[in-house]
């Protein structure tokens, strides 16, 4: 392939400038300069990039991925492939009597891997098997919601910096997985972030959270922080924030995860789901707004 040849990729705009689709591409082939860095500006443009009728291996998967960042392999990826670790698999699958993916992971408004000190950044999920209702993902946009806050919330949280600490709340949103270990808490010790970070690409600001990791807040004790925690969960995840996404077979979707709170919705369990996951890290710290 010539990797200086001008292409120019369809790219349609979901719920205004939130989420794009790609439309002329095929990810499972070697793709151009060009088509990377038309797919890495949309990506900065939109913050959520969907692809439809893929049919990627985890290989092929794990090389799109790559376009994006270092991969990540998580402290708990025990559902990978033994030649690919970076590339997880979620599902309700079960052979032999036991889950071939991780199962019922992140059905809570957050950002992936805010607990680390190098954070999460683009998250990529390719649909292997998907139901034919439920089994949504929804994104909020973060950076609009900060534009629309209100000052008597945003007062609160300006210059501020938010303890994250992934054992917090673990137990209560995973009760049915075994508990953390000592060795897997060490891995990753709680850490601060800012609760509105500027964008290291775009220079936009953002509210920066995930509710279920926050211990407290610079300045307030952990019963005022959650109350905090609490209203801005609550601001930053209304329906006109929100985008949608249903999935279906063939899906890439990748999302940043400087921007966006995203969810898993339920399904049927009668249905298979099988997705495939990869993470690529920020491998810098998260600049904050100052106070004032």
């Amino acid at each position: 392939m010539n990797n200086t040849a001008k292409i120019d990729l369809k790219i349609e705009s979901f719920s205004d400038s939130f989420a794009g689709e790609i439309k002329n591409i095929n990810l499972s082939n070697e793709l151009s300069i060009e088509e990377v860095s038309q797919i890495k500006q949309a990506f900065d443009d939109f913050g959520v990039i969907i692809f439809r009728h893929q049919k990627l291996t985890p290989t092929e998967f794990s090389n799109f991925s790559k376009h994006f960042g270092k991969l990540h392999i998580h402290h708990l990826a025990e559902k990978t492939f033994p030649d690919n670790p970076e590339v997880r698999v979620l599902s309700n699958v079960k052979k032999k009597g036991k889950y071939i993916g991780q199962y019922r992971a992140g059905h809570y408004w957050h950002t992936d891997l805010v607990f680390l000190k190098n954070v999460g950044y683009a998250t990529l999920l390719h649909g292997i098997e998907c139901p034919p209702t439920g089994a949504d993902t929804l994104f909020s946009d973060m950076r609009e919601a900060f534009t629309q806050m209100p000052d008597n919330l945003k007062s609160k949280i300006i210059g501020k910096s938010a303890l994250h600490d992934h054992s917090f709340s673990y137990e209560k949103l995973y009760p049915d997985r075994p508990q953390l270990t000592e060795k897997q808490k060490l891995s990753a010790p709680p850490v601060r972030h800012p609760l509105i970070s500027i964008h290291p690409r775009t220079g936009h600001e953002s509210v920066y959270m995930t509710s279920a990791t926050i211990r407290e807040i610079d300045g307030f004790d952990e019963s005022t922080s959650r109350e905090i925690v609490g209203a801005l969960e609550n601001f930053c995840t209304q329906n006109k924030f929100i985008y949608e996404h249903k999935w279906k077979k063939g899906d890439v979707i990748v999302w940043d995860n400087l921007r966006c709170l995203h969810s898993a919705t339920s399904f049927d369990e009668k249905y298979d789901r099988i997705l495939y996951r990869t993470q690529t890290l920020y491998e810098s710290s998260i600049t904050g707004v100052r106070s004032g």
